[in-house]
């Protein structure tokens, strides 16, 4: 009897066993690196199935004139020995090694003779990203963006000057004067630009949204989210008209923090990435008399009123962290980089003043200004951000929130843009 009861307790046990060895989650199988491929100035990691970002072990060896960033990359295997045989890079690189470090981990090095600002996150799921020092170049595989044609034999040498004129120059009357003002009749500002040689990538950002209202008018009525998000959903319209291929950073009422703007024009492969913003001022005395249009791109600020308009557009989540990556992020900006956006916001800030002028009175000229805006770092494409108008001026700000009005800026907006694109072509011919 207590035999066959000891035999009945042993199946109960067993089948109990076997139960919980169905329920435990069963450990997931390797993933395989299946190849290393050389952007601009980035290397991408190509998994054969979705690779998890938790796996990534990242550290950094200091040795005697040399720098190595160490990637263990957890849970995977490595598809072939030879990966980084055939990767090709400058002399910021003195080299790259993979190898498969333990049995269920590869290991990346990249050895470089001087510091540089490290970054790392997925590109897609089944792709990783890993930014390299400037210059480490690319082939044509590389990244799409206008970027990635620095370094081309008709771009402009470090040192010489631009082949735009300064938006601002004085007149022999001693008064300044803006070349916004008298727009060259180009064609462009009456037809469609013509066909470019491949469909360009628009990454078109309104600021602000959600909990995030922006800047407000002394009444509290007018809110910066909801213009700029009005004049970015017209603008899109134009650019597609045109033939551009659009995306949005957001297209309804939500907060996306600053630095995942920039990260998502990457990884959509931008070729343009403009931001739109409203103005504003703090002091009522001066509500009545700040107005006008301006247009900035990413460079240290060299002036009071361009470092206020990027300590208001950076106040939101710009935390000291974020403050030391944006510092280390402007030295790390080439001359060629910042001369293509900042031609960029010529060619804008001149269509938007030329389309405004044309059907209404008293459009100030801001001007194009060089300012540390956070939602430009990291973008890798030319990049600009336009303050369409003060919103707290008595009636520049019903004018933002007139649809007529709005309308004319998105599309001096998006002429701008085809007319720098159309420009940049040439340049390469």
């Amino acid at each position: 009897m207590e035999s066959r009861t000891l035999n009945a307790i042993r199946r109960l046990l067993a089948g109990l066993l076997l139960i919980a060895g169905s329920l435990l989650p069963a450990a997931a199988s390797p993933v395989t690196l299946q190849s290393l491929e050389m952007g601009y100035n980035r290397l991408l990691l190509h998994f054969d199935r979705p690779f998890d970002r938790g796996n990534v072990h990242h550290f950094v060896l200091h040795g005697t004139g040399s720098f190595r960033y160490v990637f263990d990359l957890k849970n995977t295997r490595l598809g072939s020995r030879s990966l980084a045989k055939k990767l090709q890079y400058g002399p910021q690189i003195r080299s790259i090694r993979v190898a498969q470090y333990r049995r269920d981990t590869v290991r990346l090095v990249i050895e470089t003779p001087e510091a540089y600002a490290i970054a790392h996150y997925p590109l897609k799921s089944d792709t990783y990203l890993i930014v390299l020092p400037k210059g480490s170049g690319g082939g044509p595989g590389s990244i799409r963006g206008l970027f990635a044609s620095i370094g081309s034999k008709k771009t402009i040498a470090p040192g010489k000057t631009p082949t735009h004129k300064a938006v601002r120059h004085t007149t022999k009357s001693g008064k300044r004067k803006s070349n916004a003002r008298k727009p060259a009749k180009s064609r462009l500002m009456k037809e469609r630009p013509h066909s470019p040689h491949r469909r360009y990538r628009i990454i078109v950002d309104p600021g602000h949204g959600g909990h995030d209202t922006g800047a407000l008018d002394p009444s509290r009525r007018y809110r910066e989210k909801d213009a700029v998000l009005q004049i970015a959903l017209r603008l899109r319209r134009h650019l597609k008209r045109m033939g551009f291929d659009v995306v949005m950073t957001r297209s309804s009422d939500r907060f996306i923090k600053l630095h995942r703007r920039t990260r998502y024009a990457n990884i959509k492969h931008g070729d343009i990435f403009v931001s739109i913003h409203a103005n504003a001022v703090g002091r009522l005395s001066r509500a009545s008399v700040a107005h006008g249009i301006e247009t900035y791109f990413l460079s240290p600020a060299r002036s009071a009123r361009a470092r206020r308009v990027a300590a208001k557009e950076n106040s939101v989540g710009f935390t000291k962290y974020y403050r030391n990556s944006m510092n280390t992020f402007l030295k790390t900006l080439t001359r060629s980089k910042i001369i293509l956006s900042n031609k960029l916001a010529l060619d804008v800030q001149r269509s938007i003043l030329a389309n405004l002028r044309s059907r209404y009175r008293g459009v100030e000229d801001g001007g194009v200004r060089p300012a540390p805006f956070w939602v430009l770092v990291g973008a890798e494409m030319p990049a600009i951000l336009v303050e369409t108008g003060y919103i707290t001026h008595p009636w520049e700000k019903k004018r933002l929130f007139n649809p007529r009005y709005q309308d004319l800026e998105a599309k001096g907006i998006a002429e701008g843009i085809a007319r720098y694109l159309r420009n940049r072509e040439r340049e390469l011919e």
